[in-house]
């Protein structure tokens, strides 16, 4: 997404909030459960949702994953560490996934946080299989070595045009591909 800086924030803000709900909308569409939270989502509201279901708590290094894990499971023994000195951001702590239980029911793992990641060792049909929006259309090119970039009859192209897939992921997709190539 593009974000014109110099736009009022208040149309920034609009404009990220619009792109949110498309995505949010097309992450449904593949099954994909997706919980917003906001300023009003309560604990509470949080251990609801959680209940009855294996969930993950996945994200960047230092940004409070086991932090939320122990305030909603306060009697499990999490390691967590300091803000940084320099930064005053979260620094990376958790080094293997862990699976807690609710008493209620459910199931949640503790990822480690991302800090670099690496797909090398992927071949670009495996990469794809990991974007279930596009899996399931590649299938339905023209061409059978279609390269997703201007051929005739691809249908990711056509799915993107029309909406029906989300730009961001799409270009994330090509940009791991590209990545694959530089090492």
């Amino acid at each position: 997404m593009i974000v014109d800086l110099t736009a009022p924030e208040e149309e920034i803000m609009a404009r990220m909030k619009q792109k949110t709900r498309y995505n949010i909308r097309l992450a449904e569409k593949k099954g994909v459960t997706v919980r917003v939270a906001t300023p009003e989502t309560t604990l509470a509201d949080l251990k609801t949702f959680l209940n009855d279901r294996v969930s993950v708590f996945v994200g960047q290094s230092g940004v409070g994953k086991s932090s939320l894990i122990a305030t909603l499971l306060p009697g499990e023994d999490l390691r967590i560490g300091a803000l940084s000195e320099n930064t005053r951001k979260g620094k990376h702590t958790t080094t293997t996934a862990r699976l807690y239980h609710f008493p209620a029911g459910g199931d949640l793992i503790d990822s480690p946080g991302i800090r670099e990641f690496g797909l090398w060792h992927m071949s670009p049909e495996e990469v794809m299989y990991g974007f279930r929006e596009l899996r399931d259309i590649a299938g339905h090119c023209r061409f059978r070595d279609c390269a997703h970039e201007s051929e005739p009859g691809c249908a990711i192209i056509e799915a993107l045009e029309n909406g029906e897939i989300s730009d961001e992921r799409f270009f994330s997709y090509k940009r791991i591909l590209s990545t694959l190539t530089e090492l």
